[in-house]
């Protein structure tokens, strides 16, 4: 998307057309290439993942970060079969990968949705009291 290369190499199956994918307006939300939004996305998830052994709230956070990176990797999947009737390599070794994150990852995601019912739980609890 950047350029560095001239053409993306793809398996040789006829699912596959990331050149086509990776270039389309699609792939550049805001103007930017969704490539380089998504190292920052996985740089933070790293950093939340380092983080999370001395942070509570790091971990916390990790769970929620893991859903939404697994999610939005789900749905670029599915838009790109809608879209193009075609797959990118690339960006399905990317989508496997945050399934695989968010598989390893199953003990934060259920402590954050644990956190995020008892919170939704105390909140519901205090307006009850006000009415």
């Amino acid at each position: 998307q950047l350029g560095a290369i001239p053409r993306l190499c793809d398996p040789p199956l006829r699912i596959f057309d990331s050149e086509r994918i990776t270039m389309s307006r699609a792939a550049h939300p805001f103007g930017v290439p969704d490539a380089l939004l998504g190292l920052a996305s996985f740089g933070t998830t790293l950093t939340l993942a380092l983080m999370s052994k001395r942070f509570r709230m790091a971990s916390k956070l990790l769970g929620a970060k893991l859903v939404l990176d697994a999610s939005a990797a789900a749905f670029n999947a599915g838009r790109q079969v809608v879209s193009f009737g075609k797959i990118c390599s690339w960006c399905t070794g990317t989508a496997l990968s945050a399934g695989v994150m968010a598989y390893v990852g199953r003990a934060s995601i259920r402590n954050s949705l644990r956190e995020a019912a008892a919170i939704s739980k105390a909140v519901g609890a205090a307006l009850e009291k006000r009415v």
